[in-house]
Parts: structure tokens; sequence; C-alpha cells
């Protein structure tokens, strides 16, 4: 805000939110005013727990799920006036992250996130500043995680990794997809409540023998049940207050095929050498090259059909640049990302991935999970 003379800066998404005060939103209906002297004030709806904020914020609520309110929006607009108004702020001094990769974090309330109806943004926004200098600077915020921030993205993976625990432990045979994904997320959910955790979830895809061909396209757990010398592979996406981890496993159910095991191998192999290959200034592509050096020479290069990783931590997948081929921008210390090479053969009825998450620092890449 100092760097582009801005008073104050105004955010909606969760992840935003998470980044800027650590408030997780339980409807996904909270807004920041983040004014730059002042302190920062939080719009949430009447039904949002008290719980979900911290209390040295300023917390204005506003009717929406208030039945006796059919213009809940209206007054979060006037709210958010009285407050520029107090703060001497004008709308021309407030900045606004415009940029948007079509995605966002889902709030606590995951199954269902409330609309922000189309005409509100517009006119809760109007007169803010958007230019691309500004977005630039906002996205660098998500790209370079504190130590603080990285304390949460690896309890996250260590929450996840009792979900993998679980899930090894249900490996089968004659268990089902589906059952060995469902005991990963109850595993993680009941960590919520224990070791200061406000909400664990988790999103556990788990395919097997020729399922796993899939899994460079789309992951989904079904009700094939798993066999003996099978691969067996798990997506685990886990989210712990707000901070996310993005794992992935393969394993083998039994003794397993000769050339399965060699493929498993070989993911492993290339794997290790990107994560060698990560020190602060490398370029992105440059890792991304060297898994898929190793693939290639085990002749399964073809069959590497997605980026080496992305970053991560604020959400499930981080806006900014991937680890894909020909990517120059530079790893920097303080970036969190997923390294995850995999190879997917539809012909021969099986594939495999390891994905792990990652920080980069002076010294190369330190494992969070």
């Amino acid at each position: 805000m100092e760097e582009h003379r801005l008073k104050a800066w105004f955010s909606w998404r969760p992840e935003e939110l998470l980044l800027q005060i650590g408030h997780t939103p339980f409807w996904g209906l909270s807004f920041l005013l983040f004014p730059a002297e002042t302190e920062p004030v939080l719009f949430v709806p009447e039904l949002e727990p008290a719980d979900s904020f911290s209390n040295d914020i300023k917390v204005v609520r506003f009717p929406w799920g208030n039945p006796n309110c059919q213009r809940p929006f209206t007054v979060l607009e006037e709210k958010l006036n009285a407050e520029l108004k107090t703060g001497h702020i004008s709308r021309f001094d407030v900045g606004v992250f415009g940029a948007s990769s079509g995605r966002s974090s889902l709030p606590v309330q995951s199954a269902e996130q409330p609309p922000i109806p189309d005409e509100i943004l517009p006119v809760l926004t109007r007169n803010f500043v958007m230019r691309k200098e500004l977005d630039a600077a906002f996205l660098r915020l998500f790209l370079l995680k504190t130590e603080e921030e990285i304390h949460h993205i690896r309890r996250a993976n260590q929450v996840a990794h009792v979900g993998l625990e679980a899930w090894c432990a249900s490996l089968l045979p004659g268990a089902t997809e589906a059952e060995t994904a469902a005991v990963t997320e109850a595993a993680i959910h009941k960590c919520t409540g224990t070791n200061g955790i406000g909400t664990a979830r988790a999103w556990a895809m788990v395919q097997s023998g020729p399922n796993t061909a899939n899994a460079g396209r789309f992951n989904r757990s079904s009700g094939r049940r798993l066999e003996t010398n099978e691969l067996v592979l798990i997506e685990l996406a886990t989210c712990v207050d707000g901070y996310w981890s993005d794992l992935t496993r393969t394993t083998m159910v039994g003794q397993g095929k000769t050339e399965a095991l060699h493929l498993l191998s070989a993911v492993h192999e290339a794997q290790q050498a990107a994560l060698r290959s990560i020190l602060p200034g490398v370029p992105a592509g440059e890792v991304d090259a060297a898994a898929r050096a190793v693939l290639s020479h085990a002749a399964y290069g073809s069959f590497f059909t997605h980026a080496t990783g992305h970053h991560v931590g604020f959400r499930y997948h981080d806006p900014g640049f991937q680890l894909a081929p020909g990517v120059r921008e530079p790893l920097e210390c303080g970036m969190v990302v997923t390294v995850e090479p995999g190879a997917y053969l539809p012909e021969r009825h099986f594939g495999a991935r390891t994905e792990d998450n990652i920080v980069v620092t002076e010294s190369g890449a330190e494992i969070l999970n």
C-alpha cells in the first residue's frame, strides 16, 4: 500500500482474508477493509460463528441470513461507506485484487458457498483502484510464504500424514476405493479439536488397478474392489484452518507385477531428481526438466502428461507459475510448491504419481510432509 500510495485494501476471497488477517470464513461471505494506518475492519454475516475470527479484529456484522432483511448487501454497502468516511479514506485510494484465475479457496462450510450476487461486487468496489501492477504485487504475497504461514502449511501436511497412515492400513484386497478414501477422510476429520486445530477436512480420491491409468487426467474414487498385486493411488487434498496440503501416494497391494514396480521406481527417481534440482534462482522449468529426463530415460516420458508442480498453501492450487516445461520464472526462498511427477499407461492399465509439498530454502528443498 505504501509503495502504491494507497490508504486501504479491500478483499473478500477466503484465501485473501486468510493471508491478510488469518480469518477463515465459515460462510464465505466475509469482506475485509484493511486501512494502512488503522485497524482492519472485517464485515461478516450475522450468521457467522464468533469463533471464526480473532478478538483483536474490529468486526461489523451485516444482516445476511436475517429473514427480516431483504437487502442485506445494501446494508453492507452502507456500513462499508461509513467505515471509509470514518477513516477519511477516499474510494480512489483503496486497492483491490482484480485478477482471478477463476478459482478460490473454500470456506469452512465447503458443501455450499453462498454466491455473492453479480451486481454487488461492482457496487462495493466502485472507484477502487485496479491496476496490473497492483495485481502483480499482491500476487507475490501468495507466492512468498512467511514463517508463520509455512508453519500452518506444515501442520496441514502433518494432519494429511495421519490420513495417509489410515489409508495404508485400509489397503486390503476386497476393500473398495471409496471405502479406503472414507477411512482417510475420517482420520483427518477426527483431528478437528485436537492440538489447537479448529477445523480439519480432506478430499481423498483413490484409484486402483486399471483406474490408476486415468490419474493423469482426473482423480475419483469408485466402488471398484482392490485386488492383490496391483497399484493403488491416492490424491489427497487436506485443509487445516484454511491452509492446504496437496499430496499423492502410489503403492502396491501385494507383491505387484515387475513392470508396475519398474514404473513406481522410475516415478520415485524422477521426484528425487526434481527435488535435488531445487534451489533459489533455478527456473521452474528446469525442475520439470529434471523429472522429465528421468522418466524419458525409463521410456515413460511420453506418458508424463502434466506439470511437475504448482504453488500450494492458501489454496489446493495457489495462483502463480507452474513447474512446467519452458517456465523461466525463478524459484525463491519462501515459495511452497508441489513436486509430483507421474506417468500413466492406458494400454498397460496402470499409472503412478508421487507428490510432496516443499518449501524453497537457501540450501534447497525442505519437504513439509
